[in-house]
């Protein structure tokens, strides 16, 4: 899980606040006010499969700083 934090930190910079574990398979991507969510979700679930192998499986959720969930997706190659 440590390595595909990484990975998504690596890939999205510093357009999110933080990538963190939210349990054994799930993560959240903190996104700030001013991003524009749609657009970080469509761009990485583009190239998710670029950034992690075909056995990866997560649950991806895209929440405000506040923890309200925005977006999610699931890495069910």
């Amino acid at each position: 899980m440590e390595e595909l934090i990484n990975q998504l930190k690596s890939f999205l910079g510093n357009r999110v606040e933080a990538v963190r574990a939210k349990g054994p398979a799930e993560l959240e991507i903190v996104i700030g006010e001013m991003e524009d969510v749609e657009r970080l979700s469509s761009e990485l679930k583009a190239h998710i499969v670029e950034l992690v192998d075909e056995n990866t499986l997560a649950k991806i959720d895209f929440v405000t700083a506040e923890g309200k969930e925005i977006d999610s997706f699931s890495l069910t190659q």
